[in-house]
């Protein structure tokens, strides 16, 4: 009995030594785990990390996806950023989604040295990298364009597709926002844009999380006569807004960056009454595959998850792991001493560039000088689409559209 104790307590011991001598690579995904947001973040990343595993992993490591919450909080995500890289040893970071978060926790990053492959639209998020590149180097925006081409897709679609197409004539705009840092950035170059081309704002409401009435805002938009109303809305969920403005008989479009327009299960969510709505897919991120490549992840996700996406994190994240991992293997086929070490990493990232892109599901991607991803028809764009019936149809650009405007049948 005592010699059977003594082989199973060495047993252990072997198996324990066994699994901390297994080379891993550890990946922290941060994000706000309590919104759609954060958790298809952590999904996003753990389908990469599988099919990856299955393929034999990074450089033989098996990749080992941990999380942290950063709660919408800038004290809080600091903390978990720290816990993700001190705590348990990660060598990169992927997500984020609000970028006033994210902000508030970059110095970490400098400080720690870590590569964090970001989510995030406010114009300055990547500022810090021009600004300091020697510290803030390790930070790229990986996921969600930057939020200044929310801005020119919103206008070339207002201005070549309504009014130079179809001949609409939206001269009057009316602009629904969050109150948040990246909405202010990306407002600021839209109405530039505007103005200059002739269009007339009457009027901007700026809108905090949490809201759900938007009937006021709604009547004033009317009784200023506005040919359109433009949103920027991604901490505040639209669906309340399309509820009211068909149930309130609001004849005036909805054109802009509505996040929660993007999740397929808006039409059900509304009780239909999205319909009409017209939204760009941020970086290209609908369940609509446009290449092979998005084929593959759609077929993935319904496989390991059922259904499609509920946020288009899931669609910028999924392949953050992947461009990691080339990174890290094209250093080591060059020989590289350490292909992890970070500076290392960064050195091959930048190297996905205008004339060298990464092929993935929203995409070709490109990093420009200041670590953003390059906007552009052979590149990412953040593809003008409507709900239709139940379903999303891209109307424009022309080059990748599947249908045509229409308004919804009650303000015909």
């Amino acid at each position: 009995m005592k010699r059977m104790a003594v082989l199973l307590l060495l047993a252990l011991i072997v198996a324990g030594c066994s699994q901390k001598s297994e080379k891993v690579i550890k990946v922290g995904v941060i994000g706000p785990m309590d919104t759609v947001f954060g958790v298809a973040e952590k999904k996003a990343v753990e389908l990469a990390a599988k099919v990856i595993n299955e393929e034999g992993g990074i450089l033989g490591r098996k990749v080992v996806v941990v999380s942290a919450d950063t709660g919408m909080d800038p004290n809080k995500a600091t903390t978990a950023l720290r816990h993700l890289i001190q705590d348990e040893g990660c060598k990169v970071i992927i997500g984020g989604f609000a970028s006033g978060v994210t902000m508030a926790a970059q110095p970490v990053i400098a400080e720690t040295k870590t590569v964090w492959l970001a989510d995030g639209a406010a114009p300055s998020l990547t500022d810090c990298v021009v600004k300091d590149y020697e510290h803030y180097k390790y930070f790229f925006r990986a996921g969600t364009l930057n939020g200044t081409t929310f801005a020119y897709d919103i206008f070339d679609a207002l201005h070549n597709y309504f009014n130079g197409r179809l001949g609409m004539n939206w001269k009057r705009v009316a602009i629904i926002r969050d109150d948040a840092k990246w909405a202010v950035g990306v407002s600021k170059v839209l109405k530039k844009m505007l103005e200059e081309h002739g269009y007339e704002i009457v009027m901007e409401a700026k809108v905090p999380k949490g809201t759900e009435d938007f009937s006021s805002i709604l009547l004033e938009a009317k009784n200023r006569h506005a040919d359109v109303i433009i949103t920027l809305l991604a901490h505040v969920s639209g669906i309340p807004l399309v509820k009211q403005w068909t149930d309130m008989r609001i004849k005036i479009p909805i054109l802009g960056h509505d996040l929660s327009a993007i999740n397929p299960n808006a039409w059900n969510s509304s009780d239909g009454k999205i319909d009409g709505e017209v939204f760009i897919a941020t970086g290209g991120a609908i369940p609509i595959p446009l290449n092979d490549r998005a084929k593959w992840f759609l077929d993935l996700w319904k496989k390991e998850y059922g259904g499609y996406p509920d946020a288009n994190t899931a669609y910028d994240m999924f392949d953050a792991l992947f461009m990691y991992k080339w990174a890290v293997e094209k250093a080591a086929e060059d020989g590289a001493k350490d292909p992890f070490d970070s500076d290392v990493v960064v050195k091959y990232l930048e190297k996905i560039n205008a004339t060298n892109p990464f092929e993935t599901v929203r995409g070709n991607l490109a990093f420009t000088k200041r670590h953003d991803p390059l906007w552009g028809d052979e590149y990412i764009r953040n593809w003008i689409c409507q709900w239709q019936d139940g379903k999303i149809v891209i109307i424009w650009p022309k080059n990748v559209a599947t249908g045509d405007y229409r308004p919804p049948a009650w303000m015909s």
